[in-house]
């Protein structure tokens, strides 16, 4: 009897419709993996206009002509996603922030915006400077709230004030970080200045903690700095005798914590002083290529000093 072949074609048009099904959503996935990337790897800024009346198609159109993103429709489609309402103004877009950071850019809706970028770590004093103004004013607008200060890229009006500015960098710190004890940012602060690598912050973090626990001194060049810092040298370099000056916020003659953060951590520091991890490490240097060496004894980290310092 000749058996029937049909079994066998059904299965080759099922195995066939799962490798079409499988090969078209690998497509898909690379597809969305590359139009949701930046345009450049590098900063690039690029002035742009949102006219007035200007419709969301024309708007995405106008920005892939300018090289700032990949994709129009995924663009649009980012705007339908997240509910965004495009404004009119004079915008600098960075073709090297992702496609929905520059949606979310373009929802400010300045006439004239100015783009101030704001690095990790840096201290009041330093986000007058690159602000562009009055540091006594700046600081004063401040107050407490060193620390809470999120570094970000910012677009802020013409002729914006200290305390616009402040403002907006404090509300930004409670959108990203919430709520947070005023030990563990300054924690955080800390460990952002102690560190050159994000992959150092949980166990620098977890080297701190088990020196705040046990009662040692931390024993910081960042505190001291802090401490020396003045405009153009806000953290300069420390001698031994550095180390003797009197100040409440000198890890070295003082235990525990310094009164208060001692610049404006990122929040990978911040996630670092919330979750330190747990270390046999008790000491650590950079040597002088910039790469972080631990020790668990002081022996061994006079080595280091020995071998990576002298």
């Amino acid at each position: 009897m000749i058996k029937s072949k049909r079994p066998t074609v059904a299965r080759s048009l099922v195995k066939f419709s799962f490798l079409a099904l499988l090969i078209a959503t690998i497509s898909i996935t690379l597809i969305g993996f590359t139009i949701s990337r930046p345009v450049s790897k590098e900063v690039k800024l690029i002035d742009f206009e949102v006219e007035g009346g200007a419709s969301v198609k024309t708007i995405a159109q106008n920005l892939a002509d300018a090289q700032v993103i990949r994709s129009a429709y995924y663009f649009r489609y980012l705007v339908r996603q997240h509910d965004l309402a495009l404004q009119a103004g004079n915008y600098q877009l960075d073709s090297s922030d992702t496609p929905l950071v520059i949606a979310e850019s373009l929802t400010r809706g300045l006439a004239t915006s100015i783009r101030i970028t704001i690095p990790e770590g840096f201290r009041s004093e330093q986000i007058a400077e690159v602000a562009g103004l009055p540091s006594k004013e700046f600081l004063l607008a401040v107050g407490d709230l060193e620390g809470s200060l999120f570094p970000d890229t910012y677009f802020v009006e013409k002729d914006f004030t200290s305390e616009e500015l402040v403002t907006i960098m404090h509300n930004n710190f409670i959108k990203k970080v919430g709520q947070i004890d005023r030990d563990t940012l300054i924690l955080a602060s800390l460990i952002e200045r102690e560190t050159k690598g994000d992959e150092e912050k949980p166990i620098v973090a977890g080297i701190l903690t088990n020196r705040l626990k046990e009662g040692w001194p931390l024993e910081l060049d960042a505190t001291v700095q802090y401490v020396l810092g003045k405009p153009g040298a806000w953290w300069p370099n420390t001698t031994l005798l550095d180390r003797q000056f009197k100040s409440p916020y000198n890890t070295y003659l003082n235990l525990g914590l310094p009164p208060g953060p001692i610049g404006n951590p990122g929040l990978l520091s911040i996630k670092a002083a919330q979750n330190p991890a747990d270390t046999p490490y008790w000491f650590y240097l950079h040597d002088r290529s910039g790469t972080i060496r631990y020790a668990k004894t002081n022996s061994e980290h006079n080595q280091n000093i020995a071998k990576y310092i002298r």
